[in-house]
């Protein structure tokens, strides 16, 4: 909406100005060239796709995310309580693109990312994947319902299949096992 008002604005403006500049002028090369002026200014106003990001606060004031939308998606960066960048993703129409990827927390050895894989019916699915310094370890898939709500389809999340559980030293301490029947979630651990 900001954009088409902006938009708005600076073509009523070129057009007054050129208006104005026409009156005054008498020769008729002139007023063509700046014809052509208002021509490409208007066909240069309608080519501008960008849009500006919308940042959402917290009741508090503080930064809660950033939209950025381009022509096919959103990119979506969530903020800590120190304003600090804490995910990014991706969101198309009803579920995620690429990876939704966390920010490093300097307490922790590793990063976290979830790799989305494949979309199925009313679902999609990643991969998590925690990075350490020398190697990357594989530590479950998760399922989420497709919702034109980004919010509404990050909180569906879903753990299914096996999950794995490491130790800041990248040794793996536990095993659990996910299935999903009817939307719910059971768990199984797994011994080692």
């Amino acid at each position: 909406m900001k954009k088409l008002y902006t938009g708005a604005y600076f073509l009523c403006t070129v057009l007054r100005i050129s208006t104005l500049i026409i009156i005054k002028m008498r020769n008729i090369k002139n007023k063509i060239t700046l014809r052509y002026i208002i021509l490409f200014s208007f066909i240069f106003l309608l080519s501008c796709k960008k849009e500006i990001p919308k940042k959402i606060y917290y009741p508090n004031g503080k930064l809660n995310y950033i939209l950025d939308k381009t022509a096919d998606d959103t990119k979506i960066t969530f903020f800590d309580k120190g304003e600090k960048a804490a995910v990014n993703l991706h969101f198309r129409k009803d579920y995620f693109t690429s990876s939704i990827v966390y920010s490093k927390n300097h307490n922790l050895p590793f990063v976290d990312s979830i790799n989305i894989d494949s979309l199925r019916g009313p679902y999609f699915y990643g991969t998590e994947y925690i990075i350490f310094k020398k190697n990357a370890k594989l530590m479950g898939t998760f399922r989420y319902k497709r919702n034109s709500d980004f919010r509404k389809a990050l909180s569906s999340s879903q753990p299914y299949g096996i999950h794995n559980t490491y130790d800041l030293n990248c040794n793996i301490i536990g095993k659990d096992e996910y299935i999903i029947i009817n939307d719910t979630v059971y768990n199984t651990k797994i011994t080692l």
